[in-house]
């Protein structure tokens, strides 16, 4: 009788599909805000230039004889000249000589290099909202980054020239024609031809071209994106949903939160004004008195209170629909009108009721307050076969749990026991009074009613709580307002071809949808 209090992973999927308008909402408005912004984003377009970074020139030998420099680490060199190109006196260079308005900061800014694992290209991609200027900053940006290098390399070469000089003009005369003196002569004399052949180790191998689409922005990535987020973030939503509402919301939920077996789900009707004639709530309801027989199997009468967890479950209706399908089975039945607080068996049909439960327990006579009514139409019988005999409420008391106290209530049910098969007692809710634990240990079983979409997991929980207390035989769970399906939909009515409307006239109850408010 304890319900299941693990979540497993179905249970979560449940959550989802039954939010999944939620769900597509959250998707479309994720998805048509990315797409928006997108298409309302200023287009910027990326131009690329190509540089080939060369290692040690054939020159670089007069500075490193034995080949020394050649050995450093090639990736630490190809970052180091990576850095070069974004430092700011290139960006300067450019700006300057492109005559842009801007700072060197948000030049640098537009420019991304990006090197090769596997050669020395090294490419510069430069973003602009002009294609053009985008093109024409990568080029400048390349050339720039070339002649600073050719520039640097010079100068090395022109001091490393004027060392050797100053160190041949601190020699004598005669010392300069010496063997240490020619050499240095040589070496000067190499050093300024290396520094006019200097090529800086850099080469532009492609230029970049103006671009004809823009990288940005990109509206079916967007969209993509928009569309994996409004998803992910739906199914946070929906399930966050599901833990803030606390109302069942379908028929394994309501077995779940209950620990019962579901004796019957009793769907919507098809049409507001169909309730009991409802083939589908016909069914059902046959089911449900099947479900209840076969529970009481072994005994010649049984007495079966009818009550919820909460208001506005519909177990009047239930009790209503049980009576109706137990008199259909060729059974008698005695409909008890225990819930004193809220009388609604007066919305069922337009008969007046007599004095009723409490007109019984103030010392009149069960035989003749009882009300025998067609379990077709809830109107007056003339006999008793097939109709259904109703003790209703009567007038409400000052203090209905005091009344329902009464011990003469005991023998009113034993009486009502001897004169027919079965006994239904319609109780107030269990989790509003306590009402249902005075008239528990006068009735064989319970059979407890939950509205889909109206009855909570917490007054779920209450209620079975309750029942645990007083040690009830609980038969089940009624499920009302159930999703009725496909086989709903199998006993929609057909009309035969060519016959005439229904015709009116018959006087019948009204029916639970009709009721302004549910018991």
């Amino acid at each position: 009788m304890n319900p299941q209090q693990s979540v497993t992973p179905v249970d979560y999927l449940r959550a989802v599909r039954q939010r999944w308008r939620l769900v597509l909402l959250v998707v479309a408005l994720c998805a048509g805000t990315a797409l928006g912004v997108s298409l309302s984003s200023e287009k910027q377009y990326d131009a690329t230039a190509q540089l080939l970074l060369r290692g040690q020139e054939p020159a670089d030998a007069l500075f490193d004889p034995g080949g020394s420099a050649g050995a450093r680490d090639p990736e630490r060199a190809l970052n180091t000249e990576v850095q070069l190109i974004k430092i700011g006196p290139t960006a300067h260079l450019v700006r300057r000589e492109l005559g842009l308005g801007r700072t060197t900061d948000e030049l640098l800014e537009q420019v991304e290099v990006t090197t090769s694992s596997t050669s020395d290209i090294v490419d510069l991609q430069v973003r602009d909202p002009n294609p053009m200027m985008a093109a024409r900053i990568a080029n400048a940006l390349a050339d720039a980054y070339v002649q600073f290098r050719v520039e640097s390399a010079r100068e090395r070469y022109r001091e490393a020239a004027d060392l050797a000089q100053r160190q041949l003009l601190a020699l004598s005369g005669p010392d300069r024609r010496t063997p240490e003196g020619l050499e240095l002569q040589a070496r000067r004399r190499d050093l300024l031809i290396a520094a006019g052949l200097q090529t800086g180790g850099a080469t532009v191998v492609r230029r970049a071209s103006i671009p004809v689409s823009a990288a940005r922005p990109r509206p079916k990535l967007a969209a993509a994106i928009g569309i994996v987020l409004g998803f992910l973030l739906g199914i946070a939503a929906a399930l966050a949903l599901n833990l803030i509402d606390r109302r069942l919301k379908d028929e394994h939920q309501v077995e779940q939160f209950f620990g019962l077996p579901i004796l019957a789900a009793i769907p919507r009707p098809l049409r507001r004004a169909a309730a009991f004639d409802d083939p589908a709530q016909r069914e059902a309801y046959g089911l449900l008195a099947a479900n209840l027989r076969s529970a009481e199997v072994g005994k010649e009468s049984s007495v079966i209170m009818i009550t919820s967890p909460s208001p506005a479950d519909g177990k009047t209706s239930v009790t209503i629909g049980a009576a109706r399908a137990y008199a259909r089975l060729g059974l008698s039945v005695i409909v008890i009108e225990a819930d004193l607080r809220r009388p609604a068996f007066g919305r069922y049909t337009d008969v007046s009721f007599s004095a009723g439960v409490t007109g019984v327990l103030a010392g009149g006579s069960l035989a003749n307050e009882l009300l025998w009514l067609d379990a077709d139409t809830l109107l007056p019988s003339e006999g008793t076969d097939g109709a259904i005999g109703v003790l209703p409420a009567g007038d409400v008391p000052d203090n209905p749990q005091r009344t329902l106290s009464d011990p003469r209530m005991r023998l009113v049910i034993e009486i009502a026991r001897s004169m027919a098969d079965v006994v239904l007692i319609d109780s107030a809710p269990l989790g509003t009074v306590n009402d249902a634990t005075v008239l528990a240990p006068l009735v064989e079983a319970i059979a407890l009613v939950a509205r889909i979409n109206q009855t909570t997991r917490d007054a779920a929980r209450r209620a079975m709580r309750t029942v645990a207390n007083l040690d009830a035989n609980a038969l089940g769970v009624v499920v009302t307002d159930a999703g009725g399906g496909a086989r709903h939909e199998y006993y929609a009515p057909v009309p035969a071809r060519g016959a005439a409307a229904t015709p009116g006239g018959s006087r019948r109850a009204a029916t639970p949808t009709e009721a302004s408010t549910r018991p």
